[in-house]
């Protein structure tokens, strides 16, 4: 049995996770958001809710206690202090395997002119982002990190991967892509440890993504 921690369970990318979580049979389900009712209705009765705050390591400590992974699904312009505070507490608490979502163009890896729109439009995350994908990376913990770009609602879960250093293929990620992903990465723990993965959708190559049409 997998004992897996969501924290900010309440995301729109973390409500594509946990139904996909909730289907296998070997995995002990906890979700911690600030606001534990805005899931009751659509958790999995087999989850378990915590209320709490990245910003509170004690909080985290408890949540992480007895986890085998941790998946982080938070945002925002402190994504560094969150990411860096549950980085913390897991190593603290001996949960060793963690998984991230940050986000494409910390590195100016996507192809143009998209690396410019994007830095136009969202330059001022960019250290943040970059400065949480560094706190995971020189941490103990076994991680994956995951840059998804513009993120959609489309139903595809089909992926195309670039490792860090190289250039995006596609302009689009569709949460459900994100979501079955990473519920492959907790099936199969042992995949993709130690790498900083671009995340898309084959066959966006080229396309113009809807927040800048």
């Amino acid at each position: 049995m997998s004992n897996v921690l969501i924290v900010g369970a309440n995301g729109r990318s973390a409500r594509q996770i946990i139904p996909r979580l909730a289907k296998q049979d070997d995995v002990a389900l906890t979700l911690f958001l600030r606001n534990p009712e805005r899931l009751s209705a659509v958790a999995p009765e087999t989850a378990t809710l915590v209320a709490g705050d990245a910003h509170d390591r004690d909080a985290l400590r408890n949540a992480l206690a007895g986890q085998h992974i941790v998946i982080v699904a938070l945002g925002g312009s402190d994504l560094d202090e969150t990411t860096a505070n549950v980085v913390r507490a897991a190593e603290e608490t001996g949960a060793g395997r963690i998984i991230t979502i940050n986000a494409g163009g910390v590195y100016d890896e996507l192809p143009e002119p998209f690396n410019t729109w994007d830095y136009e439009h969202a330059g001022a995350t960019r250290p943040v982002n970059l400065r949480a994908a560094e706190v995971v990376e020189q941490s103990s913990l076994h991680y994956t990190i995951l840059r998804p770009v513009w993120l959609t609602d489309k139903d595809t879960t089909e992926v195309q991967l670039t490792r860090k250093g190289e250039t995006y293929k596609g302009t689009e990620t569709s949460r459900a892509s994100l979501g079955a992903f990473i519920a492959g990465l907790v099936a199969n723990p042992e995949e993709y440890v130690g790498e900083n993965l671009g995340i898309t959708q084959p066959g966006t190559e080229g396309d113009k993504p809807a927040a800048y049409r």
